[in-house]
């Protein structure tokens, strides 16, 4: 594991000094034009910073190909499914529980948290499908939040595993078994699931986020599991280690929980993996308020987990590693609106200041890195949309949007305030 690691990141730093060669000739054509400050602020996170994070995470997938199979197990588990005025997706998701190929047997704890729509009537309706071996429990919790929620659920846990599941999310038939095949035979602390979009043909907005899911987090997922540091076991869809998590106290009051505690699992040292074969279809925002507001929260949520744990008090390299990662993503929202976005403006006018060589390069090192995660979805035969529009907008818009919101997302946080949760 430390020598594919290691490799993933000489190759990286291969690629950073053949770029540094040509950057030093970049820099010198626009000294006089710009301040020096920003010259290589630019430079270094637009161009070489991207370029190095995103071809070491390349040849690190290449090289951690293969999706390992673990023996089937058939142990009890428990879920936990969240849900506040789920009315429209309730149903559905504790359907697509009930339908798991799981022989094991599965108790749903459905967490109603203050609805004030259907969603108990629906759930009430739901339970006359219980069977000794999917049992489905209502549970009401009366204190808003979503980490309320999880913990009133937590509490009623009595198996040794359990897995999060939200209330707008449907499993694969085959997610539980493959989750807890994964975290029973790696003993994980948790196993992060592979998401993909429901409502994608919704709108143009929901088409843009069906590859973010589809090609650049499950490729950030796939390379921070292969060294069993995922740094978000999101709440969505997670599978975790009943003693572990109770042992810190369950989830925190805050925007981030899933990071926050996935954050405190690794600061233990303990193992966080992803499983991409455990796959789960979640409803994503159709607008692009609520999709700005999400990626805000988000960025919140980050913040928060390098505030509760540091990189420097992280359990090992490899998580320190990567949580120093996303200390230097805060830099790269930065640079894209103010050097990159510039940059293009310019170049539009016929001034190559910042879009140039070095930037099609990082576009090239993109590229290579979405071709390969497609084809690794591919290969999981697994069903998702496919959407031309999608993938042009997502190529071209969504970084905006996403640093925008995480930009505003960074500045409510450090100014003490929360944020709205929805």
């Amino acid at each position: 594991m430390l020598k594919k690691f290691l490799l993933s990141l000489s190759l990286g730093g291969l690629w950073l000094t053949i770029s540094s060669y040509f950057a030093f000739y970049w820099a010198q054509e626009l000294y006089g034009i710009f301040p020096d400050f920003y010259i290589w602020w630019v430079i270094i996170s637009i161009a070489l910073l991207p370029g190095l994070l995103m071809s070491t995470m390349f040849f690190s997938n290449l090289l951690n190909w293969k999706t390992k199979n673990y023996p089937n197990v058939k142990d009890a588990t428990t879920v936990i499914m969240c849900t506040h005025n789920e009315e429209k997706n309730i149903a559905k998701a504790i359907q697509a529980v009930i339908d798991q190929n799981y022989q094991g047997c599965i108790r749903l704890l459905v967490i109603d948290n203050c609805s004030s729509d259907h969603t108990k009537k629906i759930i009430k309706q739901k339970m006359c499908q219980s069977t000794p071996n999917r049992q489905i429990e209502y549970v009401f919790c009366s204190r808003a939040g979503k980490h309320h929620a999880l913990n009133a659920g937590l509490k009623l846990v009595c198996t040794p595993y359990f897995i999060t599941v939200d209330g707008d999310t449907c499993l694969e038939k085959s997610a539980v078994q493959k989750i807890m095949n994964h975290i029973m035979s790696e003993k994980c602390a948790c196993v992060a699931g592979n998401i993909y979009v429901a409502n994608s043909n919704h709108s143009i907005i929901t088409k843009m986020q069906n590859y973010d899911y589809l090609l650049s987090i499950c490729a950030i997922k796939r390379f921070q599991g292969s060294y069993h540091s995922t740094l978000v076991a999101q709440g969505a869809f997670s599978a975790y280690e009943t003693e572990a998590v109770c042992r810190i106290g369950g989830w925190k009051d805050v925007l981030g929980e899933d990071i926050v505690l996935t954050y405190q699992l690794l600061q233990q040292n303990l193992l966080s993996d992803y499983e991409p074969q455990a796959v789960a279809y979640t409803v994503v925002p159709e607008s692009l308020n609520t999709l700005y507001q999400q990626r805000k929260r988000w960025a919140i949520g980050m913040i928060e987990g390098l505030i509760t744990v540091p990189p420097w008090k992280q359990g090992n390299g490899f998580s320190r590693y990567f949580t120093t990662v996303n200390l230097f993503i805060i830099d790269l929202d930065l640079a894209f609106l103010f050097g990159l976005i510039p940059g293009v403006i310019w170049a539009f006018l016929g001034f190559n200041y910042f879009v140039g060589c070095l930037t099609l390069w990082t576009i090239l090192i993109c590229t290579l890195l979405y071709f390969n995660m497609y084809q690794y979805q591919r290969k999981l035969n697994i069903p998702f949309v496919n959407s031309f529009i999608g993938f042009v907008a997502f190529l071209f818009s969504f970084q905006l949007i996403q640093s925008t919101a995480a930009i505003h997302g960074y500045i409510t946080r450090l100014m003490h305030k929360k944020g709205e949760w929805s």
